[in-house]
C-alpha cells in the first residue's frame, strides 16, 4: 500500500482493532514507513489536544444558521462534477 492510500484511510480506523485486509495493509505499511507513522502520531496527538479543549459555547440560533449555510454550500456529487467541468474549460 502506498502512502497516499494510507492517508485516505487511516482516519477510518484510528481507534479500532480491525483485521480487514485494508487494515492489515495499513498496519504493515506503518511498520515500514516512518513518514506515515509520524503522520499517524500527529493525528493521535491532535485528537488528544482537541478532546482536552473545552467545548465552545455557540448560541442555538448561530448553530442552526451555520449548519444551514454549510448545507446550502454542499453540492451533490453530480453537481460537483458538472461544476468542476465548467471550471476547467478553456475560454
Amino acid at each position: 500500500m502506498k502512502c497516499d492510500k494510507v492517508y485516505l484511510h487511516i482516519c477510518d480506523h484510528l481507534d479500532e482493532e480491525i483485521t480487514s485486509p485494508r487494515c492489515r495493509q495499513i498496519k504493515q505499511h506503518l511498520e515500514e514507513c516512518p513518514n506515515c507513522r509520524a503522520y499517524l502520531d500527529s493525528l493521535k496527538k491532535t485528537i488528544v489536544l482537541y478532546k482536552a479543549m473545552p467545548e465552545p459555547s455557540v448560541p442555538a440560533g448561530t448553530h442552526r444558521e451555520l449548519f444551514k449555510t454549510i448545507s446550502s454550500l454542499t453540492l451533490s456529487p453530480g453537481r460537483a462534477r458538472a461544476k468542476k467541468r465548467r471550471c476547467t474549460r478553456k475560454s
